[in-house]
């Protein structure tokens, strides 16, 4: 082929002067849009200025060594205490009913020994340990005030029952009890108490009174006793002072034959050990 027709050939590809132009306005304006448009997604957005809040969250769990022990506090405070409004309000009246000839020959009355020492002193854990007292939950004096420095949660739970749980014009009755599971920690005992008398000091009740309360009180401990025997940390031996003859001055002899007055029924303890120092 002549080079005047390469020529011609040529110049069909090539694009004239006006087409040159237009295709580099067109790849200039091309250009300006695609540097715009990376411009404006690449460009960070203006952070406000200060401090910036971080998002609500909630704290990380604590390490395990640190977690309170919620299972262990629940367990200790709402411990399960007995009292007279456990029974039914006609329990008493089943406890003395009639019986027979044959009945009176083989019923048992309850047994006390006598031991020296101090009552607190070497009493095995899960042991009751019997006082009586009024029933305005004041252990201000004698062996109440004992009972007192020495198990401080026990009287915390017993002034709830008995100046809380109760009022004035309903008050805990008297011929009652209460016991009180273990709730301190050293030493981990039961806690008996025979609501012998409404008040305290000058205003106590008559001697003919607090025996009549001794008898039905106890009888009501040795039931609760049975009740709580079902608990794991179940009562094994029952210690009590010479009740009433400390602040409530009865001679202890007429509460000794008060006690022993009583006939035991199925399921009660039948021994309680009188410790005197």
């Amino acid at each position: 082929m002549t080079s005047q027709g390469n020529k011609s050939i040529t110049s069909y590809f090539e694009a004239t002067g006006e087409t040159k132009g237009k295709e580099r306005k067109a790849t200039s304006k091309s250009e300006r849009m695609i540097s715009a448009s990376t411009s404006h997604t690449s460009r960070p957005k203006p952070q406000p200025k200060g401090k910036l809040k971080r998002p609500i969250s909630s704290p990380p769990p604590a390490p395990a060594s640190k977690r309170p022990n919620t299972k262990a506090t629940a367990s200790s405070s709402q411990r399960k205490h007995y009292a007279y409004n456990d029974l039914p309000s006609n329990w008493l009246d089943s406890t003395v009913g009639t019986s027979s000839e044959s009945d009176e020959a083989n019923a048992k009355s309850l047994l006390l020994t006598y031991h020296k020492g101090d009552m607190f002193e070497g009493a095995p854990t899960h042991s009751l340990l019997i006082h009586a007292c009024n029933t305005q939950g004041h252990w201000g004096a004698g062996i109440a005030k004992a009972f007192k420095a020495q198990y401080s949660k026990a009287y915390i739970a017993h002034n709830k029952f008995c100046a809380k749980e109760h009022s004035k014009a309903n008050p805990v009755p008297t011929g009652t009890s209460q016991l009180l599971a273990p709730v301190d920690e050293d030493p981990k005992h039961w806690i008996g108490c025979l609501f012998t008398s409404a008040k305290y000091g000058k205003a106590k009740e008559k001697p003919v009174a607090i025996l009549q309360n001794t008898v039905t009180s106890m009888k009501m401990l040795l039931e609760l006793v049975n009740m709580a025997d079902e608990e794991e940390d179940r009562v094994t031996e029952i210690r009590m002072c010479k009740i009433n003859s400390g602040m409530f001055g009865v001679p202890w002899e007429k509460t000794e034959e008060a006690l022993q007055s009583i006939v035991l029924q199925e399921g009660w303890r039948t021994t309680i050990e009188v410790w005197e120092p």
